[in-house]
């Protein structure tokens, strides 16, 4: 015994010494078998990928009426050479010769289908109805022939099937261990791998801003007496030093001018061999223009030498009679001869080879014995085109001033008071001669541009005076006069930091011949931003079981997770979807012109009206005016709950609020099978939120239901109103609002037909707005010191609430060279979504609103709507005006409950339950396997076959 349990000792040692290296080892197995399947698993799937691509590169073909499949060839690419082939006619039965005898094994009795015999029928109910009898007739009879169709075929299987007896299945011990596997699926699914989908929504913030859009005028009043400049000069050479002896070329019109160099005169020196010298300086002010310099004539008396050149560097370029010059030089001082010669000598290089504005001194020596005398001639040719150095007009502010005259936004004159013109309409300067066709125009029509000092007289009063006269809102008449005095109204937005330059444009009808614009609308964005927390999808899966080839961990599955903000984008696309159903607008009209709603009928969404406001340029008179302490906030909540409210009291006077498909299941029997195929809930259990209405009458449950919504929609807007009043008079005028709108909503809930809806172009989100809009020009009409029309209050408290946009601005005029009153144009539509819905899309259809005369403000045709590409369109400014006024959900906080229980618009008792808890009340005590066995009793097949038909 002592043996043997030594022995056992020895083996549970060694085991247990053994047992972690087995443990790891078999870790070890684990862990490689495991990056073995994944491996495996990506290369499948990368094969599959390349199977895939290959086949879509090499696809099969159509040729001449054959189908060619490609094969792999040897080289283990796909090919076509040496591929299955067959023809396309294969494929149609009974379509050609070639395949005739196919009918009888696809068609019925081998009688192919009459197209043309169909269409004749397709709109006949007793033709429709006898071919398919006849249809169902030869069908029976080929399903019993000995060789039935194909056709054939397939229906005896059908009318043996109809046949078989239908047991209940209900006890069967099968179905019975069925429903245990599924009660405990839980402790199946454990065996398996442990894979888990997480499926997170993080908190996303979201920038979106809010423009406020802002116009304001810049006025030109360029009111001036001044005097204008006109600085000209024409200059080739000039006279720098010594005696002025410049002047035209005697008998040349222009281009030549005459340099004395010397003393002109005889005998004005004596002595013998006594030497005078003389020089004379002339400035080369414009180079560039000379084309020739020649020295002409000499005269002198005895000897004369000429020198030119640089002061102080002159050098000889001529003598005379000869190269002597006594007593400096051998010979006889008097000659007794007074000379006088032309040496047409090239004086060019000396002229043109030179900076501008550079000095060239002529030095003329002349030898003198008895009485004597020394002088010449130099000729200049040069370009006119090129010989005007100057011309300029200043001061630019008072030719800007004359600018108005001319373009008739001004009156006065302008006339020139220095005139330099002689005879010939032209004038010379530094001995040349100007012409007018020798300078640029003058600023001025009918002043000549050789005119020096131009007196400028110019009154700008195109603003000024009386606008035009209308009928105030208490149904005074009122006839306005524009005294000016305001000509910046742009400057308060210059100084907000808040407000950014977007554009400057010109007011239609502005604008002068000159193209200078005398009413400038700048356009400033004075909004602001804010951020939304908004979800982001995410998606990962986790496999932590035995099979771990689950997810992605052997493979690489391509998820297409949902980008920031796309909640965002999907709560903004919803209230597109609601608010098109109630900004929608039908007419028709019947062959009398008489609108019916049936006839032609044409649908748009989201139309608007135009509308406008006067301003008087550079005054103060302003009805383009925004009222103030206008809640935005208690208008978004009106435009988002009463279209509901009206949608659904709309909805219960139709005749379609039918029983339920719950209601069918509760009754003892069943009526129709077609009963338990509607939805589950018809408008009455939507809206009511209750569980019993299927004990009344329908009569009873919808007068109940529709007395309640009118009930809300009077609360609503009373409440409403009431918030959105803050003094005495405004709550007069709030609580009037209500019960005009409460009256109205209630009509229009309770009209009887859609088609009268259509007919009457209306539609309860307009009613709304309206509604609203008539409330805050009351408070406009209070708050506004300037008398205005009542479509102009109306419209601005439109703008109040980010209804409208903007289309541009004209002058109302009553003469072309006036602009008193500036009409500032818009379309107005019925919801702030609904105008940026009209501003995104409209592009994308290549259409504007018009021009600011006649703005086109109409709806998106129904048609059109299927074709808008809703992702460029720009949510962004709708996101951000709920988010600013706290109507924006929080994604974590929408709950069931606060959708369709106590949390929705239609919770008018305050005990409505959230939908899950509804639908699970309403199915309480229902068996629901007996009520779909008993609709399964009900379904019977008439096969055809040889009947006998009454005659016709």
């Amino acid at each position: 015994m002592p043996f043997l349990m030594k022995a056992w000792s020895y083996v549970l040692i060694v085991t247990m010494t053994l047992m972690p290296t087995q443990g790891i080892v078999q870790a070890s197995a684990d862990v490689n078998t495991q990056d073995f399947i994944s491996q495996a698993g990506k290369e499948g799937q990368q094969f599959g990928l390349e199977l895939g691509n290959e086949a879509n590169n090499t696809p099969a073909k159509v040729q001449q009426g054959s189908i060619s499949v490609p094969t792999r060839g040897e080289n283990g690419q796909l090919q076509y050479e040496g591929g299955d082939q067959f023809s396309v006619q294969s494929l149609y039965p009974g379509s050609n010769p070639s395949n005739a005898a196919l009918k009888k094994e696809y068609f019925p009795d081998g009688i192919a289908i009459d197209v043309n015999h169909l269409k004749s029928i397709h709109d006949s109910d007793s033709g429709m109805g006898e071919t398919g009898s006849d249809a169902k007739d030869s069908l029976w009879a080929d399903a019993h022939s000995e060789q039935p169709s194909v056709e054939g075929a397939a229906y005896k299987v059908l009318l043996d099937s109809s046949n078989l007896s239908k047991p209940d299945f209900r006890q069967d011990p099968m179905l019975g261990l069925t429903q245990h596997v599924y009660e405990h699926i839980d402790l199946i699914a454990a065996g398996f791998s442990d894979c888990k989908t997480a499926t997170t929504f993080d908190d996303v913030a979201m920038y979106v801003h809010n423009p406020e859009y802002e116009t304001c005028d810049r006025i030109t009043d360029k009111s001036a007496d001044c005097q204008v400049l006109h600085h000209y000069q024409a200059s080739v050479i000039e006279h720098h030093n010594g005696p002025y002896n410049i002047a035209p070329c005697e008998g040349s019109n222009g281009g030549c001018s005459d340099i004395w160099i010397g003393k002109v005169g005889d005998n004005y020196w004596s002595g013998y061999c006594s030497v005078y010298e003389e020089y004379t300086e002339i400035k080369v002010a414009n180079p560039a223009a000379i084309t020739s310099a020649t020295l002409i004539h000499a005269k002198w008396d005895d000897y004369m030498q000429i020198w030119v050149g640089k002061p102080g560097q002159e050098v000889k370029i001529w003598s005379g009679p000869n190269a002597n010059f006594p007593p400096e030089t051998p010979g006889a001082c008097e000659l007794n001869t007074s000379w006088d010669t032309n040496p047409n000598l090239d004086l060019t290089p000396y002229f043109k080879n030179i900076p501008a504005n550079s000095v060239v001194r002529f030095t003329i020596r002349v030898s003198v014995a008895g009485a004597g005398e020394g002088f010449g001639k130099v000729r200049i040719q040069y370009d006119p085109s090129q010989s005007i150095v100057k011309d300029s007009w200043s001061p630019k502010s008072c030719i800007e001033s004359a600018t108005g005259l001319f373009d008739g936004f001004a009156k006065g004159n302008i006339q020139c008071i220095e005139d330099p013109r002689g005879p010939d309409g032209c004038v010379f300067t530094n001995g040349i001669r100007v012409c007018p066709n020798n300078l640029k125009p003058s600023p001025f029509p009918g002043v000549s541009n050789l005119c020096k000092k131009v007196s400028v007289k110019a009154n700008y009063d195109f603003y000024l005076g009386q606008m035009d006269c209308y009928q105030d809102i208490n149904g005074n008449r009122r006839c306005p006069v524009n005294r000016g005095g305001h000509l910046n109204s742009c400057q308060e937005f210059e100084n907000n930091p808040q407000c950014g330059f977007i554009s400057s444009n010109c007011v239609e009808g502005a604008q002068g011949a000159s193209s200078v614009c005398y009413v400038k609308e700048e356009t400033w964005d004075c909004g602001s931003g804010t951020s939304i927390n908004t979800l982001e999808k995410n998606t990962q899966y986790q496999c932590e079981g035995a099979i771990r080839c689950m997810g992605s961990d052997c493979l690489d599955p391509n998820q297409s997770q949902n980008q920031t903000g796309n909640f965002a984008k999907a709560s903004a696309l919803l209230n597109a979807a609601q608010f098109m159903t109630q900004d929608m607008t039908c007419t028709g009209q019947d062959d009398e012109g008489h609108f019916t709603g049936t006839e032609n009928v044409t649908c748009t969404a989201f139309g608007g009206k135009p509308g406008e406001c006067k301003i008087a340029v550079g005054g103060v008179a302003n009805c383009c005016e925004k009222p103030s302490n206008v809640s935005m906030a208690d208008y978004l909540l009106m435009i988002r709950q009463i279209p509901k409210i009206d949608a659904a009291v709309m909805s219960l006077k139709s005749d379609s609020a039918v029983k339920s498909a719950y209601q069918t299941l509760r009754e003892p029997a069943m009526s129709t099978w077609s009963e338990v195929k509607k939805p589950f809930t018809n408008y009455i259990d939507n809206i009511s939120g209750t569980i019993d209405e299927f004990t009344n009458t329908m009569d009873e449950v919808k007068k109940q239901l529709i007395d309640e919504l009118k009930a809300q929609v009077k609360k609503l807007y009373h409440e409403i109103m009431g918030s959105a009043a803050e003094d005495a008079v405004a709550d007069a005028a709030a609580t009037a609002a209500a019960d005009q709108a409460a009256d109205e909503a209630v009509n229009s809930a309770t009209t009887e037909a859609s088609s009268q809806l259509m007919t009457q172009a209306t539609s309860m989100l307009g009613t709304a707005m309206s509604i609203y809009s008539a409330y805050v020009a009351t408070i406009a009409i209070i708050q506004l010191v300037y008398a205005c029309e009542k479509d102009e209050y109306v419209m601005n408290a439109q703008r109040a609430t980010n209804n409208c946009t903007y289309i541009g601005s004209y002058c109302k005029q009553k003469t072309p060279f006036s602009c008193i009153e500036k009409r500032k144009a818009y379309c107005c539509f019925n919801s702030p979504l609904s105008r940026i819905i009209q501003e995104q899309v409209r592009p994308q259809f290549g259409q504007s609103f018009g021009p600011a005369t006649n703005p086109s403000c109409e709806g998106i045709p129904l048609d059109k709507i299927a074709e808008v590409d809703w992702d460029r369109v720009n949510f962004d400014e709708w996101l951000a005006i709920l988010q600013q006024n706290g109507q924006f959900p929080n994604g974590k906080e929408i709950t069931m409950d606060s959708l369709t229980g106590s949390g929705n618009v239609f919770n008018t008792k305050g005990d409505r339950l959230p939908a899950d808890q509804r639908a699970m009340k309403r199915v309480e005590g229902i068996d629901i396997d007996s009520k779909r066995f008993q609709a399964m009793e009900q379904i019977e097949i008439h096969p055809g076959g040889a009947v006998e038909r009454p005659s016709q």
